[in-house]
Order: C-alpha cells, then structure tokens, then sequence
C-alpha cells in the first residue's frame, strides 16, 4: 500500500533536515576567510558516534572526542568543505546518508582532497544528529607551484 499524505511530506522533511544537519556540520568545520574559524562540532552528534576514516589514522568515539579530534585535524590556513550527491534513506527514526565531498585546504600549499563519506544519523528529541561517519579518501591533488 502506498505512503499516505502525511507520511510524505514527514519523509521530505526528514531528508531536508538531513541536508541542513550536514550543511551546518560542514560550516562548522569550514575556517581561515570571512572571520570563520572551527566550531565545536559535538551537538550535532548523539553522545556514543563515531568517526572513522583508515586513510589518516582516525578513530574516535564519542560526540565530544569526534569534535576534539576534528579541532585538532584542523591545521590548516584555510579549510572549505563541500558536500554533495546525497544519497539518503530514511527509515522511521534512523536514516543513512552516502556523500560525495570535496575538501580545498591551503597551509602554505593548496590542496584538494576527494572523499566520500558513509553517514547513520538518529532521530532525537532534538531534531536529527550524526550517529556514525566512514570518510575515504578517494585522491589528494597538491599544489606542486
């Protein structure tokens, strides 16, 4: 049987909330023009994420260890991230998101980095939260000038 009215639109808003969670997760660790700077990330994650990524070594879990562990990743000058192509699946009060994201970065050097990211989020009583990221690196492009 089909979705009623209702259920549809929740849906819509669901995955637009998703898009908002992970646009403000990437403003947030956006810094070095405009005054930005890095923002303590650990409101967007439920108490007990995590955070992967093998190609550099990262591992942590908890909501506040994720955002020490991003703060002190953030090295760089200059740090935009964008993501795109989401792909997103909510079920009830659980959905997963799969990303494309680029990354420039600039420390002397200018950087781009290509990378995907595999995302659970959780529906909590205060809107949706980040509940798990797998980050891979697809490729490192340097400024060699």
């Amino acid at each position: 049987m089909g979705k009623t009215l209702e259920q549809r639109i929740q849906l819509l808003e669901d995955i637009e909330a998703i898009k908002k969670l992970q646009a403000t997760y990437a403003h947030c660790v956006d810094q070095g023009w405009n005054g930005k700077t890095f923002q303590d990330v650990s409101s967007l994650f439920v108490d007990d994420a995590t955070f992967e990524c093998a190609a550099f070594g990262l591992h942590a879990q908890g909501n506040v260890s994720i955002s020490e562990t991003l703060k002190q990743g953030s090295v760089f000058a200059i740090a935009q991230h964008s993501f795109t192509n989401p792909v997103i699946e909510v079920d009830g009060d659980t959905a997963t998101g799969k990303w494309l994201l680029w990354v420039g970065v600039n420390n002397g050097d200018s950087n781009i980095v290509f990378e995907s990211e595999d995302i659970t989020y959780k529906r909590t009583a205060e809107g949706w939260k980040i509940q798990s990221i797998e980050l891979f690196v697809a490729q490192m492009l340097k400024n060699e000038g």
